[in-house]
């Protein structure tokens, strides 16, 4: 788990790429103690549909790890266990298809990069203030849990306040998936 010291948000933007995107978004006020504690503890409220998208994420890579590795020993055994693996990934994403939809919230506007984030609230949260957050791509690119510390929250013209935070404390993985994805959308928008 990597704790992360505040930065000052002018240096950040200058050294970090940002990215939109349209992301379901969860967050609880917790404690500065919390803050520093595993997003994954089961202390905090991870939603149901976040928790099973995350177990589903965990299976996946180790599967991939271990089935690169058994290409180099038996590829016909290799095939044979991605090929089922093809198969399970249909089979859940159907099933997350069909249960989960109902359950997620709607996507909403926010703008990350792979040191913290900015996100709409109706009500202001306190600068300074911690926050767990869980945070889902809108088409299952990412399940991330994480804690932040608001760092502004600043009253719209249309009722909604911007809040803009940092990762206290993200894990190395989440941020590794962030990075792919603002890379990903950085060289789409590019083409």
């Amino acid at each position: 788990m990597e704790n992360i010291q505040p930065q000052h948000e002018r240096t950040e933007r200058r050294v970090m790429s940002r990215i939109d995107a349209a992301l379901r978004i969860n967050y609880q006020l917790i404690s500065e103690a919390s803050a520093l504690a595993d997003p994954y503890a089961a202390h905090f409220i991870l939603p149901r549909y976040f928790l099973l998208q995350a177990e589903l994420d965990q299976f996946d890579h180790a599967l991939t790890f271990e089935l690169s590795k058994l290409t180099e020993k038996d590829q016909q055994i290799a095939k044979i266990l991605s090929l089922f693996n093809q198969k399970l990934n249909l089979f859940t994403g159907a099933l997350y298809d069909s249960i989960v939809q109902s359950m997620l919230p709607s996507p909403e506007r926010v703008n990350f990069s792979e040191t913290g984030l900015s996100f709409y609230s109706r009500e202001e949260i306190s600068k300074g203030s911690y926050l767990h957050v869980t945070l889902s791509h809108a088409e299952n690119f990412f399940h991330i849990a994480a804690s932040v510390q608001v760092i502004y929250s600043q009253l719209q013209a249309d009722g909604q306040y911007r809040n803009g935070a940092y990762f206290v404390t993200i894990s190395a993985q989440d941020r590794a998936k962030l990075a792919e994805c603002i890379e990903k959308n950085l060289a789409d928008f590019s083409l």
